[in-house]
């Protein structure tokens, strides 16, 4: 891979954006081995969590390459955002939490991967937006939605109206990132979260991923029901009884075997 570099650190993936040049611009190369990333932590059992980053001082990503798009044609641009959809899917739906570090400019589809990530820590340099309007277009892979469900319909359309940029603080205060550091405290405290993070029963973590993003878009009842089964069906694990024993026990828990 060249535009996203791919590592492990114990059970922690972490996924950097490399296209510092163009300051993580998205093209179609650098989304193509995004998806591919998260591929491999689909196929890897032992990744419990995983942390994007970027490359470079400017930004997480200005979203896409404009270089590129001025010349990309209606036919074009559906490929392009079923690409770029494909791509936050795999955020989105990643069996295990993903948590974004994200310093600079982190605009357009930047942003879009930030509001489908479980957890974002914020530099507090960071400036985070929705331009596509001032560009003639609109948001393409799904944040029309994903922005709403967090920051609610009329503070999206504000957003997205204007093609508003705002702080770190605001975004904060909006639910947009969890959390605010020193920019050079970044990568500490996202790596000291997916730590604490992937030291958690690993069945039970994906298993409540599942039921707080499904659940999301049911029903009360329907979201209910279905965490009754999940919760049911963490009881038969070995790792609920190695972590029941050890609290008994009062001693630290062995390392899960994700069954």
């Amino acid at each position: 891979m060249g535009y996203v570099i791919y590592r492990k650190e114990e059970h922690i993936a972490k996924i950097t954006l490399n296209r510092p040049e163009a300051m993580n611009a998205f093209n179609s190369e650098l989304i193509t081995e995004l998806i591919e990333a998260f591929h491999n932590v689909e196929e890897d059992k032992d990744v419990y969590c995983v942390v994007i980053d970027a490359a470079g001082e400017k930004a997480f990503s200005v979203g896409g390459d404009i270089k590129e798009e001025i010349r990309t044609t209606g036919d074009a641009a559906f490929d392009f955002g079923r690409l770029g959809k494909q791509c936050v899917n795999s955020v989105k739906n990643c069996r295990v939490p993903v948590i974004c570090a994200v310093h600079g400019f982190c605009l357009g589809g930047g942003m879009e991967v930030v509001l489908v990530s479980d957890l974002t820590v914020a530099a507090d340099n960071m400036k985070i937006g929705m331009p596509t309007i001032k560009l003639g277009t609109i948001p393409g892979w799904g944040s029309t939605k994903t922005l709403a469900d967090v920051v609610g319909k009329g503070k999206a359309k504000e957003l997205m109206y204007t093609g508003k940029i705002i702080k770190a603080q605001e975004a904060y205060d909006l639910g947009i990132v969890q959390f605010i550091v020193p920019r050079e405290e970044l990568m500490g405290k996202a790596m000291e979260l997916a730590a604490e993070i992937a030291d958690k029963a690993p069945i039970a973590m994906k298993t409540m991923k599942e039921c707080i993003d499904k659940g999301w878009e049911m029903s009360c009842e329907e979201a209910f029901d279905m965490e009754t089964e999940k919760f049911a069906m963490c009881y038969d694990t070995e790792d609920k009884f190695e972590a029941m024993s050890a609290f008994l026990e009062k001693r630290d828990h062995k390392p899960y075997k994700y069954k």
